[in-house]
């Protein structure tokens, strides 16, 4: 069974290519049926995929549309994917609307996985993931997880990817409380 993990794509280009891709979203969801069997059901990615034009024998396909909404000329779709980004579904994405750029931001907490491919932090300005054990919090700068992981540790800490990961490994060493738990991470850029 694999991890999962939450992917965004944040679909740009021209209005009438990207405004094609959200019509193919509709059309899915208005299905009451999967357009080729699988064991995800109808939001499964290889529905997506052969219905743009691609083989989806070609592409990993392994999660699922979870969510999806048009904010101008930005498509935003929501997946739950095994392990990573599928990416084989970016590129025919790409492929099949040539205006589109996709960009993406993955997530997946087990084996660490924090990447995304908008270098610019025009579409995803959250750089820095914190998990407390009871909420996920996002940052856009460092100076922000400081703050806020000081408030956590009762003393000010330098704005320091290295200062945040010390200041919350002492916090939890010397507090021996198995039920407290933070993991930092930076999203890193990916191409």
């Amino acid at each position: 069974m694999p991890n999962w993990c939450d992917c965004t794509y944040k679909c740009v280009g021209d209005l009438k290519e990207v405004k094609s891709l959200y019509k193919v979203l509709k059309y899915i969801d208005r299905r009451k049926t999967s357009i080729l069997k699988n064991g995800f059901g109808k939001w499964w990615l290889g529905n997506l995929v052969h219905k743009i034009g691609g083989d989806w024998e070609k592409y990993r396909c392994r999660g699922e549309i979870t969510d999806y909404f048009l904010d101008g000329n930005v498509l935003t779709i929501n997946q739950s994917t095994a392990w990573c980004e599928q990416e084989g579904v970016r590129q025919i994405i790409e492929e099949t609307f040539p205006s589109i750029k996709v960009y993406y931001q993955e997530q997946e907490c087990g084996c660490g996985v924090f990447y995304t491919n908008d270098s610019t932090g025009d579409y995803f300005p959250k750089k820095y993931f914190l998990d407390t054990g009871e909420d996920w919090e996002y940052f856009e700068t460092i100076e922000q997880v400081a703050e806020f992981v000081s408030e956590i540790v009762g003393k000010s800490i330098n704005p320091t990817e290295k200062e945040v990961d010390q200041a919350l490994e002492d916090y939890m060493e010397e507090h021996e409380d198995e039920d407290l738990y933070f993991s930092f991470h930076k999203f890193e850029v990916v191409d």
